[in-house]
């Protein structure tokens, strides 16, 4: 991976926190306020209060009734919103023209769109030529999304927490992380022999988290299972990878009844010894009857207990069979349960929630300084906020002059309306309602939108109220 991919990923991160997170409405405090900062690398710096812009904000010259829409998202939610749109009774047409998110927003700067499709922020370089040509922007989150890493919950690998380096260090082609004592922010003091084997599962290349993963984490364009390590477990269903993590219920059944079986197999064991001497002493019986010229009924039932005696050992020489049988599959189930540990899975945000009683996730951390480590866990508030390092927000980006145009307008009221269904739909994170509502108020004209403010001489970033922002 060149140095330049290595350098990107964690500023998309740091954006990502930084750009989006003030204007949703979701309570920060739910979350360490540093996470996803490496130190001053990402300073806040407040605007000059009252200054004047020095260009004056202006419309997107357009054609009212046609929406154009640039850039389209690795795992985008637009094409539904769209969908929901005009089957809702939306009159304006909705043009998409995809296109990576570089190009979406040159298009957009340019004034040759009118929203951008995009699971990031816009850059500091876009935002100054946004800026220089007098357009404001304002960006809608519609939904979020995120990835998981798990290993099977009651499992120690004496890691709790990885850094974002880590994480791609482990999964990238070629990776030479192949022990769980090689991670973890005690790794260079605390080496472990006995440290479990690192495993790595995770979806094929049709899943969107195995592309935006491939995209946001390990810096590839267009990934592929040629961009991970070689011994990655790809499976076309998140079940797949779950039981690749957990193994299976059928597995963790039968491990737990290996121990009874093998009392049971040692007891018949036993027996055997037993029924053996049944048998000898039964022979001996018939033999002193027949010595002792017992009559015709006394032998008949000496007989009986022989034949009786030895379909006692028969029987158990089948039990002892069948026994043997239960024992090794239950010790081949206990062995593949063994086998699992230590497998991390990587997951959709939205599977993992709904298995976390057999999931134990990793925190995360965007500083990979190991003595200031800002571990964050996955959860509806720090994916929402993406205070989480592996999380994105999605979003549509709009001028601040065109929001009241009508037909504008109209979309985005509808794709605030059905964001939260269609996220669920396709496996999203969907919008908490105060992002929701609050963002609506943005469109109702009852609360000013929160508009992005870069200090362009640097790369901090804040949103502050239009007014406020433009000196009026």
């Amino acid at each position: 991976m060149s140095s330049l991919k290595r350098k990107t990923v964690p500023l998309v991160a740091s954006l990502v926190l930084l750009v989006v997170v003030a204007g949703c409405g979701v309570d920060t405090n739910e979350a360490p306020d540093s996470a996803g900062v490496e130190g001053s690398s990402a300073p806040f710096k407040e605007p000059t209060q009252g200054k004047k812009a020095q260009t004056q904000n202006r419309a997107t010259p357009r054609n009212e009734g046609t929406i154009r829409i640039a850039g389209q998202a690795q795992g985008s939610l637009t094409q539904r919103l769209i969908g929901s749109y005009e089957r809702q009774g939306g009159t304006a047409s909705v043009n998409e023209t995809g296109g990576n998110e570089q190009a979406a927003f040159a298009a957009f700067c340019a004034g040759n769109t009118d929203l951008v499709d995009s699971a990031r922020p816009i850059s500091p370089n876009e935002y100054r030529k946004c800026i220089n040509r007098g357009i404001q922007p304002v960006q809608f989150q519609v939904a979020s999304d995120a990835a998981v890493l798990a290993i099977k919950n009651e499992t120690d690998v004496g890691v709790d927490c990885l850094s974002f380096d880590e994480v791609r260090n482990i999964f990238q082609a070629g990776s030479g992380i192949n022990s769980w004592s090689q991670v973890g922010y005690d790794h260079d003091v605390t080496l472990d022999a006995s440290a479990p084997r690192m495993q790595v599962a995770g979806p094929d290349e049709a899943s969107n988290v195995f592309g935006f993963f491939g995209q946001y984490v390990l810096g590839d364009d267009e990934p592929t299972l040629l961009s991970v390590r070689g011994d990655y477990e790809a499976y076309p269903t998140d079940a797949g990878v779950r039981r690749a993590v957990v193994g299976t219920n059928r597995d963790f059944l039968a491990a737990q009844e290996f121990a009874p079986s093998q009392k049971v197999l040692k007891q018949i064991i036993a027996s055997i010894a037993d029924a053996e001497q049944a048998v000898k002493d039964a022979k001996d019986e018939k033999a002193k009857g027949i010595r002792d010229k017992r009559n015709a009924k006394d032998r008949a039932r000496d007989q009986r207990i022989l034949d009786q005696a030895r379909q006692n050992l028969k029987s158990l020489k089948a039990d002892t069979k069948e026994s043997r049988r239960y024992v090794k599959a239950n010790r081949d189930a206990l062995r593949r349960n063994d086998s699992v540990r230590g497998t991390m899975g990587l997951f959709r945000f939205s599977y993992y929630e709904a298995f976390e009683e057999q999931l134990r996730p990793m925190e995360v951390s965007s500083s990979n300084d190991f003595r200031k480590p800002e571990c964050i866990f996955p959860s509806q508030a720090t994916v929402t906020n993406a205070t989480y390092p592996l999380s994105r927000q999605l979003l549509l980006t709009v001028n601040l002059k065109n929001m009241n145009d009508s037909d504008i307008n109209d979309f985005l009221t509808s794709a605030l309306a059905n964001a939260q269904k269609d996220a669920v739909a396709a496996a999203l994170v969907p919008l908490p309602d105060e992002v929701r509502d609050t963002q609506q108020s943005w469109l109702d004209g009852t609360q000013q939108p929160d508009i992005i403010f870069y200090d362009v001489s640097g790369s901090s970033a804040k949103k502050k109220n239009s007014q406020q922002n433009q000196g009026e």
